[in-house]
């Protein structure tokens, strides 16, 4: 009874608030999102990866790489949608709002530069580019198709949802709780791929609460899809080889090692044929950088930070670690919700209430009914090795930032999102230990927080897009 109201809650909050969420947010105005449209219509045409190109650099009179793919110019530039800066805000006025929809269908192919985008996996755009597609059978106009796109990701973040909460074992209120976080589920409703990833990471690890062969080895293909976008959660593909004390380890090993094989070779094909430093404005080099800092560069590089750090290996840890000290409450912010193109912050309050009842589902968890228990010393070790994978993964991430976002020689780190948190949040599920308990709490009352946050928000997310977007 318990899940199926776990279910039903999902469903009404997340399918109303995406819904309004995909239709009252202008183009655009979510996380990058003309580049991930863009990565969608290329699909439509057969771009699966993206196409390394030279160009002559008109500042500098040097040759440079873009790398991206060509896409329906109509269609692209629908996702570009005009908005009129008032009172710091992007707002969209009358002229806006007509001018977004009189677009005009455009078929011819541009080539559009994607350093980002154009490295991802596809599969995770796969529901857009369906959407799209639709209402280019449909002939409806850009605009249609744009918001066709948004309708269908949402449709398949539903999907991998409810699948989710129905396979997991336990930990169907903390579940719910990383779905319906704001963040989480805007980006579902948008072209954003991370949404859709966020939920197929919470799937893989509902998967592996059950424990058998069979959906373990469901959880690891679906992570694999994720990390084809995400190679540096690669270390959290470890979280499969649970129990480490249990028989048949071995196995486990070599079910890892395989999936792990196809995220090595996507890694180096990307890399050999479709990565490209990423352009920035021209700017100096930072206080870090041992040289002359007169010089201008107009691109990140790898190779230059990475220096950087070997010339004092100490860097490694206190760059992350300055990060996590001086901006941890940001990027715990921006995890629970920083809307539109991360420039709509909600009230402080608001985002104490969402982190207190994920640590409430959480701690939920351990007390609700697992099918074995765990002895104490392997529940500790259970304990120190997710966790110490989560945080490594962490520190992978921040590394990876200072070498390909970061301008060359800063002494901080650029780039992180809150939404980078969020795929590594259901393998937490994972340190708890499974005790056995007198009495177990049905699994719908740890989910209760969470439900009323998520049934407030679905009046309360909308009406805050509506007015930082409309009315002025």
């Amino acid at each position: 009874m318990g899940k199926n109201a776990i279910l039903a809650f999902f469903v009404l909050c997340a399918f109303p608030t995406g819904l309004m969420m995909a239709l009252i947010t202008p183009p655009g105005q979510s996380p990058d999102e003309p580049a991930h449209m863009a990565r969608a219509l290329g699909l439509l045409h057969g771009a699966v990866l993206g196409v390394r190109k030279p160009f002559i650099d008109p500042y500098t009179g040097k040759q440079r790489w873009h790398t991206g793919v060509k896409v329906n110019i109509g269609l692209f530039q629908a996702s570009v949608g005009p908005v009129t800066e008032i009172a710091n805000r992007p707002v969209v006025t009358s002229q806006d709002f007509l001018a977004s929809r009189a677009r005009p269908a455009d078929p011819q192919r541009v080539y559009v530069n994607l350093p980002n985008t154009a490295t991802y996996f596809p599969g995770a755009y796969l529901p857009a580019t369906l959407g799209v597609a639709v209402g280019l059978l449909a002939y409806a106009p850009p605009y249609a198709c744009f918001l066709l796109g948004r309708l269908f990701m949402l449709a398949a973040y539903i999907a991998v949802g409810v699948a989710c909460l129905w396979m997991a074992a336990f930990g169907e209120g903390f579940l719910l709780g990383i779905l319906l976080l704001p963040m989480t589920l805007f980006l579902g409703s948008t072209y954003n791929q991370d949404g859709l990833l966020i939920a197929m990471s919470c799937l893989a690890c509902a998967a592996l609460t059950r424990g058998s062969t069979g959906y373990r080895i469901f959880g690891l293909a679906t992570f694999v899809l994720v990390l084809g976008s995400k190679p540096p959660y690669a270390l959290m593909i470890g979280v499969f080889l649970l129990p480490l004390f249990g028989a048949g380890f071995w196995r486990r090993m070599c079910e890892v090692a395989i999936a792990s094989v196809p995220v090595v070779l996507w890694v180096m094909f990307i890399s050999a044929f479709v990565v490209v430093p990423f352009g920035i404005m021209a700017y100096h080099p930072g206080p870090l950088f041992v040289g002359d800092r007169s010089i201008t560069l107009h691109h990140a590089d790898a190779g230059k930070n990475l220096h950087i750090l070997l010339a004092r290996p100490t860097r490694f840890f206190t760059l992350p670690w300055q990060y996590v000290t001086s901006d941890w409450w940001l990027a715990l912010w921006m995890m629970v919700g920083v809307l539109g193109p991360l420039q709509l912050v909600l009230p402080y309050h608001y985002y104490f209430l969402w982190e207190s009842s994920l640590v409430f589902s959480l701690l939920g968890a351990f007390f609700t009914h697992r099918a074995q228990t765990t002895p104490r010393v392997h529940a500790l070790v259970n304990f120190f090795f997710v966790t110490g994978v989560i945080i490594i993964t962490l520190w992978l991430i921040l590394i990876m930032l200072y070498l390909d976002w970061t301008d060359v020689g800063k002494n901080l780190i650029d780039g992180f999102q809150g939404r980078y948190i969020s795929p590594l949040l259901p393998f937490l599920l994972f340190a708890l230990p499974a005790v056995r308990w007198r009495f177990k709490v049905p699994p719908l009352l740890p989910a209760l927080p969470v439900i009323a946050l998520g049934l407030y928000d679905m009046g309360y997310l909308p009406m805050k897009l509506v007015w930082n977007y409309y009315l002025h």
